[in-house]
Parts: structure tokens; sequence; C-alpha cells
């Protein structure tokens, strides 16, 4: 092949993702780069001023609030991860291989939900938690309780909740196409060998899970734990996250090498979480799934 054939053959994938990789560049990797910038610089009031130093830093990991606010952020994330995983697998698993003909109204369903507006489910669940919400004025109506249930709302469980119901529908679609190459075949077999329910779970199923479960997991994790939203909305004083805290020290307080510097100290956790994630499914051999 001539050398200016062989060229013109080489840019052309090279010119296929160049968009995408300037769409990287300007939306992703510019405002990274000008947040660690920012993190080692001097805070002034609602900017950011020379000489470069390390008291952002020292600042974001010493103070009480934020050590406070990220165990708040964790325990979250994993509550809200580890509850929307089992309902998404259950619900993945039931589509596909007991649904029948509900399998596409579901999934529309479903994949309909995404579509509705963060906010307005936000302030659905503050409707149904509240005071004077749905579940509250229901018991009271029943005569199952004489005063409305105060634990309802604006703490860790309103969040968790409403986070729950935003997440799930992602796990739900993302759990369903991994489910889509193990046909029926794979259980029946393992039924016929003489398996219960629970070994075929156990023995076929979660090892060749695992990965896509693992993302869902991560997904729903590193999404809830760094809201902040709805923590402001409906997570009172008990239920505040350390993203709250982020978006205060740049709209409220105008520290703005604080914020940057808790922004990458909160990137670098969700990166050795995903780090660990990863090594622990290549420990256990789990990282793809094999069908062979």
């Amino acid at each position: 092949m001539p050398i200016a054939a062989a060229l013109r053959t080489a840019k052309g994938p090279f010119l296929l993702l160049l968009p995408l990789f300037a769409v990287t560049v300007v939306f992703v990797i510019v405002p990274l780069a000008v947040f660690v910038i920012y993190s080692f610089m001097t805070s002034a009031l609602f900017s950011v001023a020379l000489p470069f130093t390390f008291d952002a830093y020292e600042a974001a990991v010493r103070s009480p609030l934020n050590q406070s606010l990220a165990w708040n952020s964790i325990a979250i994330g994993l509550m809200t991860a580890a509850i929307t995983t089992v309902i998404g697998l259950a619900v993945a698993y039931w589509l596909r291989y007991r649904a029948g003909r509900l399998q596409l109204p579901v999934l529309f369903l479903v994949s309909a939900s995404i579509f509705a507006s963060y906010l307005v489910r936000i302030y659905a669940w503050r409707t149904i938690l509240g005071r004077n919400g749905l579940i509250n004025s229901g018991l009271v109506e029943a005569g199952l309780i004489g005063e409305p249930l105060e634990f309802l709302l604006y703490n860790w469980f309103s969040v968790v909740v409403a986070l729950v119901h935003i997440f799930l529908p992602y796990v739900v679609l993302v759990l369903f196409a991994a489910f889509r190459p193990l046909t029926p075949d794979y259980l029946e077999t393992a039924q016929d060998l003489g398996a219960t329910a629970l070994a075929r779970w156990q023995r076929v199923i979660l090892p060749l899970m695992a990965a896509p479960t693992a993302t869902g997991f991560l997904f729903v994790f590193i999404l809830s734990a760094s809201d902040f939203v709805t923590p402001q909305l409906i997570g009172g004083t008990g239920g505040q996250l350390l993203g709250v805290q982020i978006q205060t020290n740049f709209k409220a307080i105008g520290n703005w090498p604080v914020g940057a510097a808790t922004s990458i100290l909160m990137l670098l956790f969700f990166l050795m979480c995903y780090g660990i994630m990863q090594f622990a499914l290549w420990t256990l051999k789990l990282d793809q799934i094999r069908w062979n």
C-alpha cells in the first residue's frame, strides 16, 4: 500500500474520534484541571489568588464538619447502593425470566421514569413523607397512629428513599441488559443437574452477573454519596452530605480553594473505590462475563 494511502487510512479513525475527544477535553479535562489549580491557590472572596499553597487541602481534611459529612456521604451512599442493587437485580431477573408479556410494558415504564424531572421526584417524596403527607394522613385516618410520624422526613431515611427511587431505573436497565445473554437454558441445565433455586443463584447467576452488578453498585454509590440537591431539600440537619458543603464553599462562603480541594479529594476517594472493586473482581476472576 502506498504511503499516502496508508496515512489516509490511519487518519480515518482519528477523524471519527476527534469530535468526542474535543468534547471530553472541553467538558471534562479542562474543568478538572481548573479545579486542581484552584485547590492549590489562596482563597480570596469568591475568587482565588496567588501564592500556591496546600492550605486548602489541610483545611478540607482537618475540618470536623467535613469529616462528619464525609461519613454521612459514605454511609448513605453505601445504603442507597446496596438497596438499589438488590431491588434492581430482583426486578431485572423477573423481567428477563418471569415477566412474559409484561416485559415490554414494564420496561417502557422503567425507561419512561428516567425522563421524569429530578426535582419533581424529590418534591413528590416531600409530599409523601411529610408531616401532613400521604403516609401520615393515611395512618392517622386509619387510626393506626395518633400523631404524624416525624422520622419519615428530613433525615437519612428520606434521603435514602428518594435516592433509591431516582437511581433504581438505571440499575434495572443495566442489569436487564446484562441478563440478556444468560438464556434460560443455563438455568434449566443447572436445574436438571439437581441445583436448587438458591444453588442456581449462587453457582450460576451471581458469578456471571458479578461485573455488571458491581458496576451498578458503584454507579449508585458515587452519585448518591456526592449528591447535594436531595440532602438540601429533604435531608434536614442529619441528612446532609459532603456535596452540600462543597456547594456552600463555592456559593455561600466564597472559599473556592477549599471547595475545589474537597472535590478533588472526593474524586480520588471514588477512584480508589473503583480500583478496589476492579481488583476484587480480577482476583476472583469475575471481571467479565464468561459464557464458555
